[in-house]
């Protein structure tokens, strides 16, 4: 997948969870993913953040520019996995 095509997934995966009612489900559907990734006390702190209404859209808009706040566990290098192919 192309930077250009996960940059835009990443948008609209934020904007999906700022969304008031459809927000709170894409949340928990992905908060098995979210704890996995992130361990359990970052992880719940996470999809805590993301289920409160205000605090999510401050979160979405700064992880827009920045990237996420709460980093995941293991940070895998994309170019170190597919130069070993």
């Amino acid at each position: 997948m192309s930077p250009r095509m996960e940059q835009f997934l990443s948008i609209l995966w934020r904007a999906l969870k700022v969304m008031p009612v459809v927000g709170y489900f894409f949340v928990l559907a992905g908060a098995p993913v979210v704890i996995r990734r992130k361990g359990y006390m970052m992880g719940a702190l996470a999809i805590v953040l993301d289920i409160l209404p205000v605090i999510c859209l401050i979160k979405a808009a700064i992880e827009v520019y920045y990237g996420d706040i709460i980093p995941d566990r293991f940070d895998i290098v994309p170019d170190r996995i597919t130069a070993a192919f």
